[in-house]
């Protein structure tokens, strides 16, 4: 074979190389994304609150409160959490 042809023999030891090498670096990725994500990272500014933002005209359906605030929620029963 001339012209830069590879034999089969090449090709597989490639897979088998590029095999080994994927099966060693999946478990690294793994670890750092783990390391990385068990970290919290500080923020050192404050949010802005700009004007335009939870601008509210109406209360939703279920009421005032967002649907996911549990103080709000507290706050309209009277303080008191039911336990």
């Amino acid at each position: 074979m001339s012209g830069g042809a590879v034999s089969h023999e090449e090709e597989v030891k490639q897979m088998h190389f590029w095999q080994k090498v994927s099966i060693a670096a999946i478990p690294v990725c793994v670890g750092v994304a783990i390391w990385d994500l068990s970290h919290a990272h500080p923020h050192d500014h404050e949010q802005i609150q700009y004007p335009y933002m939870h601008i509210r005209t109406k209360d939703f359906p279920w009421g005032a409160c967002s649907l996911f605030d549990t103080h709000c929620w507290d706050e309209q029963k009277g303080g008191h959490s039911e336990e």
